[in-house]
């Protein structure tokens, strides 16, 4: 939450060249269909790969109307705090991390009222979780950054060894920036194997950046950059053809992108919570046109309890 105040379709080389050659004045409509065929073709590019959600927290409540615009003003919604665990035979990953085991000390950052409106609930940090399912970290590969807002690091120190994928925009745009949105004590210390992943797999899905994390895929990093610098969103592609999305912040609520809406402008006049509000707007209305085409794409916001409980849940994983 930004509160700035706060596939396998291994189409080969060749083929693709084929096409374009015999028919050069269609190149761009072989290249969009052999795009989509690729992006869903998931059945053997994904084999092996699983997923479970990790709820850290919940927040105290707020009104729906103040998540979304359109949102009820008589429906209180308690946004959850979670960490996704993807499971690879190449290793595994941790998409954010949820609220840690400092949070306390950290929102000593904030000022009373923000202590207050960021008060969390029922937190069990997702190292305990981890640890009580006997599981190592060396199976991580690495930490995914979606952003680096205090919610969605504030356990990168409980991860310290592992190392933290994220980018330049994004790690730059934290460290200039102040609470409530950034808590410079998440991400201070200098042991962080920081790692900038460049996302250079071409396009996906209709987003001009993308990584292909293990170059069969499963598991697909775009870049949705609007709610802040350097924002990921993540594909996840299971061999049993379900395919998820997994959107950050981009909306709060899984509502947003069924109505095409954002924040409500009084939300982003108090707190400045997209660093760039026409253009967050524009990936909502992407992801919103995505699930029009594919209404069985799974679209997951970050913080929204109710979808939260339609996934696996740790130490569950999807099969």
């Amino acid at each position: 939450m930004n509160h700035h105040r706060h596939t396998q379709c291994f189409a080969s080389y060749s083929v693709v060249n084929l096409l374009r050659s015999l028919c050069r004045p269609r190149a761009a409509f072989f290249s969009a269909a052999l795009m989509t065929l690729v992006s869903f073709s998931a059945q053997s590019a994904s084999s092996g790969v699983s997923f479970s959600a990790i709820k850290t927290a919940q927040s105290a409540g707020s009104l729906e109307a103040m998540a979304v615009a359109g949102g009820e003003w008589t429906t209180i919604r308690k946004l959850a705090h979670t960490a996704i665990l993807v499971k690879h035979p190449q290793g595994d990953l941790l998409y954010d991390t949820g609220i840690g085991t400092e949070v306390a000390e950290q929102m000593k950052a904030f000022n009373i009222f923000d202590q207050q409106l960021f008060k969390v609930e029922e937190h069990v940090p997702a190292i305990e979780q981890l640890s009580r399912e006997s599981y190592s970290l060396t199976q991580l590969n690495a930490v995914v950054v979606g952003h680096m807002h205090w919610d969605h690091v504030s356990a990168l120190e409980d991860f310290m060894g592992v190392p933290v994928w994220t980018n330049e925009a994004a790690l730059a745009e934290a460290r200039a920036g102040k609470p409530p949105g950034f808590v410079q004590s998440q991400f201070d210390d200098p042991n962080i194997n920081w790692q900038f992943k460049a996302l250079n797999s071409g396009e996906y899905m209709g987003f001009k950046l993308s990584l292909d994390v293990y170059g069969d895929g499963s598991v697909v990093l775009v870049d949705i950059s609007g709610h802040a610098d350097g924002h990921q969103g993540m594909f996840i592609n299971l061999q049993d053809g379900r395919r998820y999305f997994f959107i950050g912040d981009t909306t709060w609520t899984l509502k947003g992108i069924e109505q095409n809406r954002s924040r409500p402008v009084f939300v982003q006049w108090l707190t400045g919570v997209d660093k760039d509000v026409e253009k967050n707007a524009a990936v909502i209305d992407h992801v919103h046109k995505l699930t029009q085409k594919f209404p069985d794409l799974v679209v997951v916001p970050a913080h929204d309890e109710r979808v939260l409980e339609t996934l696996p849940r740790y130490p569950e994983f999807s099969h």
